[in-house]
């Protein structure tokens, strides 16, 4: 099985079982956290058969597979458990040690976020993908709102969103490696009903004389990763310092009667805050540049995506949809790449004189265009031929405009492409679709504009054998 294959050439190449801390996937990466930077062969890494692409990104490596990532990832997570052994602590402490000289405290963050929300995408993806299904059904007539399949199903869907505190949570349990339980408890003290009940009142809270701000968290992010940061430190204190015989049922009794309230009085209502100001820089940006925002920054964003940060920039999109109900800014950046790396890719795949390549780029065309996964086009294709790049830039640039002019907005959090398209639609306002068809618009002058551009600029084509070349112009 080649997967299974792939997955042992990559624990080799990363230092093996014993130097890998985290390991995690999203759509299309399999992202590791070592041990010892030092025994990561980043050459080996680029020369596997079936490796797309490799970006090193503060402490996390992460290699591009493909669609099959979560195969190739179930398959390296057992080699994981079976040749599982324990580093001592010493030789633990000191590489933790010299990997904080080494990583800023800005990529911390934003792998912490990244790395908190990268393998919940899953549940995201279904919530979305519901919601847009069931926003389709009564547009046609067949699930009237007022019907009570209509009320479950959308439930349904929407428990996906609003209890995201809880997933988050249980999602960064593991990435600061703490209780997946205790963190889950967390998750939950901030959606509970009867807390719900005090905020919504509009009755004075306080705990201890201290007063608490009524902040609603539901569908929130922020506030459930830093409480868990918290938890993993707290709860590793207890379980050092606590007598051995009553570690057990104190540690964790301990642990959430720390971090609890003091998220609830503390860590909760300064991050909603930070959660606001990202959400207020994001607007300042698109109300001082106007128009231009949406295009200024699809020009860039492809580079933005070679790095990986532009995880991080769609957690802000999230952010933006679950408080404001709706997202003018992340998701259609999304939308730009997506359609230019798709038109790209397809005018390379009709232009090249390489079968093989020609196979591989229509098939990475298809992808990016139905399912918005675009790391086949960037990594196998555009990237992997440089000038292609420029053409995305160009048509990103110019469909941006349009969509930026016409105030194109997301309402439902998803990775655009054909199959998402009601992600376009205003639930609130279903009989007006002059949102989605501008959504349109924008994709096609993004396209054509992309594929002209791939023509006319070129690119130097894969060779059919590996003493040939093909200047293609």
């Amino acid at each position: 099985m080649k997967e299974q294959t792939l997955a042992e050439q990559i624990l080799q190449a990363v230092g093996g079982a014993d130097n890998v801390k985290q390991s995690w996937n999203c759509a299309t990466r399999l992202r590791i956290i070592p041990y010892d930077e030092n025994k990561i062969d980043e050459n080996a890494i680029e020369n596997i058969e079936g490796v797309m692409g490799f970006v090193h990104q503060g402490e996390q490596y992460q290699i591009v597979i493909g669609n099959s990532v979560n195969i190739v990832y179930e398959a390296f997570q057992k080699l994981l458990d079976q040749q599982e052994s324990k580093l001592d602590n010493d030789k633990i402490n000191v590489t933790q040690g010299s990997q904080k000289q080494k990583v800023n405290i800005i990529s911390k963050i934003l792998n912490a976020i990244v790395g908190s929300i990268t393998p919940m995408i899953p549940v995201l993806v279904a919530g979305g993908m519901g919601k847009c299904v069931v926003l389709l059904l009564n547009m046609v007539g067949i699930l009237p709102e007022a019907s009570t399949t209509y009320q479950i199903l959308f439930f349904i869907f929407d428990s996906a969103f609003y209890f995201l505190p809880v997933f988050v949570a249980m999602s960064a349990a593991r990435h600061f490696e703490t209780n997946i339980y205790l963190a889950a408890l967390v998750g939950c003290t901030l959606i509970n009903p009867s807390f719900i009940e005090m905020v919504e009142s509009g009755t004075d809270i306080s705990f201890l004389a201290v007063p608490v701000l009524g902040f609603s968290y539901a569908s929130t992010i922020i506030p459930s990763i830093v409480a868990i940061w918290i938890l993993s430190y707290v709860d590793r204190f207890f379980n050092k310092h606590l007598w051995v015989s009553v570690r057990r049922f104190l540690a964790p009794l301990l642990s959430i009667f720390v971090v609890v309230p003091l998220t609830i009085v503390i860590i909760g209502p300064a991050m909603m805050y930070v959660s606001q100001g990202i959400s207020e820089v994001i607007f300042y940006l698109s109300d001082k540049l106007g128009f231009l925002s949406i295009a200024i920054f699809s020009l860039i964003y492809p580079w933005i995506v070679t790095t990986g940060m532009h995880s991080a920039l769609a957690v802000a999109g999230l952010d933006l949809i679950n408080k404001n109900g709706f997202d003018p800014f992340t998701r259609v950046l999304t939308l730009m790449h997506n359609i230019t790396q798709a038109s790209a890719t397809f005018a390379i795949a009709l232009r090249t004189k390489n079968l093989v390549f020609k196979g591989t780029a229509i098939s990475a065309s298809l992808t990016a265009l139905l399912a918005g996964i675009t790391e086949p086009c960037l990594y196998g294709v555009t990237l992997k031929l440089r000038k292609p790049m420029y053409a995305c830039m160009i048509g990103g640039f110019s469909g941006g405009l349009y969509a930026g002019i016409t105030g194109v907005n997301a309402y439902i959090f998803l990775t655009p492409g054909l199959v998402s398209l009601p992600m376009w639609i205003n639930p609130a306002d279903t009989g007006n679709l002059t949102n989605l068809w501008n959504a349109v618009i924008a994709m096609i002058i993004a396209a054509v504009v992309t594929f002209i551009a791939t023509w006319v600029i070129g690119f130097e084509d894969v060779p059919v054998k590996q003493e040939q070349t093909a200047e293609v112009v």
